[in-house]
């Protein structure tokens, strides 16, 4: 670099420099032009007068130069602070013989929700925008210092890792970060500031740090949010960016630009869950898929509609449903009815048209269809006669004779054949009016229900309540979702009273005006069971008594479900088998609290996914097909010890998009099974809300920072590290011109 471009290189505005210069010739010329020429007439009486004048002719013109000097001050001051002259950290230092190496880090948020589209492109292209310029600038005013480049998703794995910014290097840097594109994951704050801790720590040289993070600043991320216990957590705790300050803190120097480039007040639309609804799904019968659609906008959404297919390429359209209105900031839950045709892994696609972030527009679930629900029920009192065997009138409700096959296989034991049963073969167990449950039975139950299995309790004359108490409830620890008492027998009989009329299994079924009599049904006999009072027990149905006493409680245990019947099974307390009710109620509870009837668990972008590999049917080898597939090529996994120690488990931790994934297990016959898993993106994204200015002091806990908006911005922000002088040369200028005219009026008054 010459010397010209070196002096320029010092101003904002060089060409306001020059021009500032220039204008110093201005009160130059004024003065000459001021000089006044006179005519001279010798007159005897003026000898005296031009002595006096001669005498004192030196002292005046050093006062005239000294106020032609202020006054060029002056303009010559107010002409460099209109050009904006600064000094560079580097170039002080090396004016002294130091380093002029600063380390310029530039984090990138590269969340979904950076692909939000606008008229001027997407908030990520702006991003490329804002590094462009800001290595640009870095490369006119500190070519000596070094840029690194990092992602939000991926910290502390550079994109750049400390380029001098030289032209070469400089168009590889910028290049790498032009074939950038939005990842499919949502960001944790704190991790990012954790991995650019470590990137700072891996050079002990680095004492000077300039850090640029680019983003549209989330409400989601860098504002406070309530955990899942109802409670305030902020992400300005301190512990966030304690990395940051304890690395500031051993006499190096570290500055914050905040630049954000998202769209203030960004509309989207977004599916922001997906559930199964009705249990566990049975090849060849409907099934309502509900999905849960957000408005994340300030204005309502008209006739949005949303399509369900069914099946991976080729998939077939299952149903559509449009929703009328979807206010401001409003939720809401659409059902449509799909059809699974075949048994095995099924996959559920829901999609709502696309908008400005389409990423989010759809959801994915991965659906395990059964030929039939299996099911073992356990026996208290078997009778030979038909009328007199407790379970008989349950086990033709959920498989009646006919050609017509019901969805569900029925497995009958007595006591002692829940002792010796495989449990991992069925979906649900139902104990009717058994005695008592052996210690080695209740573990087995335990385990069954807590791998996402199904328990009915029906009551009867026959139950132990202090057994049960002691073995299966064990003061809130055990499988029974309520403590049980006396045996009642009212005088009157009692009615059932649907208490949650938003139950899956029963919200079809009673209605307000309680269109199917259900009310109607006599109780005559039933176990005394406490009310819920805490933990997930929920009441189903209750008793039309005084005391509104429960007649089925659910709770989740595990992964399960478990559902307490306060009366019997058959016809000796109650008159329900008779009933209408009883054969659709009976089959859609079983459904409700059948294994797999929750739906598996969420899995976002970037998390793991795993499930369990029986070495006795599957190799241990698996292929795996992601979203993309076949475009995409087929990877390899292989199972590895279970971390409980029983068995072994698939993990695959490169769900890098959403979809549904493919897993191939060779089967120890030669066949094959596919299992799928769903993997959506965070629908916590899915909120482009910014965060209110005040809160991010908060939330940088103390790291020093300066936030601007926009890519306009950019021309003082890509200068941070650099010192502007326009605040002293205003200052001085106002010197200049206030001793001026002090002196001139001074002197003015001395002659």
């Amino acid at each position: 670099m010459n010397t010209h471009a070196q002096l320029l290189a010092a101003f904002v505005s060089p060409a306001l420099a020059t021009a500032g210069v220039a204008a110093v010739a201005a009160p130059i010329l004024i003065h000459l032009l001021a000089r006044r020429r006179f005519k001279r007439i010798r007159w005897a009486a003026m000898d005296f007068l031009i002595d006096a004048e001669r005498r004192n002719r030196r002292r005046v013109r050093l006062e005239e130069l000294i106020l032609l000097a202020l006054r060029c001050l002056a303009v010559l001051f107010v002409g460099l602070m209109v050009a904006r002259p600064f000094l560079s950290a580097g170039g002080v230092a090396s004016a002294w013989g130091g380093s002029r190496r600063t380390e310029r880090i530039l984090v990138l948020d590269d969340s979904f929700s950076m692909g939000h589209e606008s008229a001027d492109g997407t908030s990520f292209s702006r991003a490329k925008s804002a590094v462009r310029r800001l290595v640009e600038s870095f490369r006119r005013d500190t070519p000596d210092d070094a840029v690194t480049i990092l992602r939000m998703s991926s910290p502390t794995s550079p994109v750049v890792a400390g380029a001098y910014l030289d032209p070469e290097r400089v168009e590889a840097a910028l290049a790498r970060v032009e074939a950038l594109s939005p990842s499919q994951q949502s960001i944790e704050l704190g991790d990012v500031f954790k991995g650019l801790a470590e990137v700072l720590s891996r050079d002990a040289g680095t004492v000077s740090v300039a850090v640029y993070v680019i983003s549209d600043f989330q409400r989601r991320d860098w504002a406070p949010r309530e955990s899942s216990s109802g409670t305030a957590t902020d992400p300005g705790a301190p512990g966030l960016t304690a990395p940051l300050r304890a690395w500031a803190g051993k006499d190096r120097g570290l500055r914050v630009l905040l630049i954000n480039v998202g769209q203030a007040d960004a509309a989207n639309l977004a599916v922001v869950g997906l559930d199964l609804q009705g249990g566990q799904p049975v090849a060849g019968t409907t099934a309502s898929v509900r999905a849960i659609v957000a408005n994340f906008s300030r204005r309502p959404a008209e006739n949005l509609q949303l399509s369900v297919e069914v099946g991976l390429r080729p998939s077939r359209r299952a149903g559509t449903k449009t929703l009328p209105s979807l206010g401001e900031f409003q939720q809401a839950s659409v059902d449509v009815e799909a059809e699974f045709l075949r048994a095995g892994d099924e996959s559920v696609r829901v999609e709502i048209p696309r908008d400005a972030l389409p990423i989010d527009n759809v959801r994915y679930a991965a659906v395990d269809v059964v030929s039939a629900i299996r099911v073992l029920i356990v026996n208290g009192e078997p009778s030979a006669d038909e009328y007199e065997d407790e379970v008989a009138l349950l086990r033709t409700a959920l498989r009646p004779e006919g050609e017509v096959f019901s969805g569900q296989e029925v497995v009958v034991v007595d006591e002692a054949g829940l002792e010796t049963a495989n449990l991992s073969g069925y979906h649900a167990v139902i104990l009717a009016n058994v005695y008592r449950v052996s210690a080695p039975a209740v573990e087995a139950l335990e385990r069954f229900v807590r791998a996402g299995g199904g328990l009915m309790v029906f009551l009867g004359d026959q139950v132990d309540a202090q057994s049960y108490n002691a073995e299966m409830f064990r003061e809130g620890e055990g499988l029974l979702p309520v403590e049980l008492g006396e045996t009642i027998r009212p005088t009157e009989p009692s009615r059932l009273v649907i208490a949650d009329r938003l139950h899956p299994a029963l919200r079809a079924l009673g209605g307000a005006d309680d269109p199917l009599g259900i009310g109607q049904i006599a109780f005559f006999g039933r176990v005394g069971i406490a009310h819920p009072t805490a933990g997930s027990a929920r009441v189903v149905a209750r008793f039309g008594d005084a005391d509104e006493h429960p007649a089925i409680v659910e709770r989740a245990f595990g992964a399960g479900r478990v559902l307490l019947i306060a009366t019997s099974a058959d016809k000796e307390w109650n008159a329900w088998p008779d009933h209408p009710t009883y054969l659709p109620i009976m089959t859609e509870l079983l459904r409700h609290i059948s294994r797999g009837g929750g739906g598996e668990v969420d899995r976002w972008v970037g998390s793991r996914i795993e499930f369990p590999l029986d070495p006795a049917l599957f190799e241990s080898d698996v292929i795996v097909r992601a979203p993309g597939y076949p475009n995409e090529p087929e990877a390899t996994a292989t199972a590895v010890p279970a971390e409980d120690g029983t068995g072994l488990q698939i993990r695959w931790e490169h769900a890098g998009s959403a979809g549904v994934y493919q897993f191939a297990l060779r089967r120890r016959d030669g066949g094959e099974t596919i299992r799928l898993a769903a993997v959506n993106v965070d629908p916590t994204e899915s909120d482009l809300t910014m965060a209110a200015d005040e809160v991010l002091g908060r939330t940088m806990g103390g790291v020093p920072f300066e936030y601007v908006r926009g890519l306009d911005q950019l021309a003082g922000a890509a200068g941070e590290a650099r010192t502007e002088l326009w605040t002293p040369l205003l200052l001085a200028a106002m010197a200049a011109l206030m001793a001026e005219q002090s002196l001139a009026w001074w002197w003015g008054r001395k002659r």
